[in-house]
């Protein structure tokens, strides 16, 4: 949660510097903030409310006043048919949802604005297996159409699908940055979860180091912002 607030502006970090598009996310805040989306572990809308009946009030606080209910809601039928959830419109959050569904209409919340770089925090948190590869391959499909998702997540069981994975050491010293694939290989591992297990077994500052001599660290740190 403290790196999104720094890397989304909400709460900015207090040395260093975060670039979108090239341009200083800080000094630029005002106009860069509108791009981004940002899905918090806690579901964002109250599940009392049926999902097209929270995303017709999301709607109403983020859309301009001279946007029109017609134009709304024809937004609003596009998020639902994108996030498979039309079906499920009338659904109510408490009792008619399953997790999966419920995060997927507080992630359609975001999307309303058509951000083009989406972050979420634990968005699989507390979903069984099943659901959690359901969230994880949606947000798969929403990278796949042109946005940058950004998952922060304990969860190793479908790590797989991201195109980069980000390993963070205890006091954010880099451990890893590369494709899931060839994760294990670098951490002499047979599974996520022993990785992760390993990464304990080192100072921190020691993964750090170790990191910033491999090619990858040239490739993704010192080339460039990634993407």
């Amino acid at each position: 949660s403290t790196l999104l607030g720094a890397l989304t502006g909400i709460s900015p970090a207090s040395s260093g510097t975060v670039t979108y598009a090239g341009r200083d996310l800080y000094s630029e805040y005002d106009d860069l903030r509108q791009r981004i989306g940002l899905v918090p572990q806690e579901d964002i809308w109250h599940t009392a409310l049926t999902v097209r009946q929270a995303l017709q009030y999301g709607a109403e606080l983020r859309f301009p006043a001279d946007v029109s209910a017609p134009e709304r809601n024809a937004r609003i039928d596009e998020v639902l048919a994108e996030l498979e959830l039309t079906e499920a419109q009338h659904n109510r959050g408490s009792g008619q949802l399953s997790g999966g569904q419920k995060k997927r209409t507080s992630t359609a919340l975001e999307l309303l604005t058509k951000p083009s770089l989406l972050f979420l925090d634990e968005p699989t948190s507390g979903l069984d297996p099943g659901l959690d590869t359901e969230v994880m391959t949606k947000l798969r499909d929403l990278a796949d159409d042109g946005r940058t998702v950004v998952v922060v997540t304990h969860s190793t069981l479908n790590l797989h699908v991201c195109d980069l994975l980000l390993v963070l050491a205890e006091g954010g010293h880099l451990a890893y940055l590369g494709k899931p694939e060839d994760a294990l290989t670098y951490f002499e591992a047979r599974s996520y979860a022993e990785m992760f297990h390993k990464l304990k077994r080192r100072p921190p500052q020691e993964w750090g180091q170790r990191f910033r001599s491999t090619a990858n660290y040239q490739q993704y740190v010192v080339g460039g912002p990634v993407g």
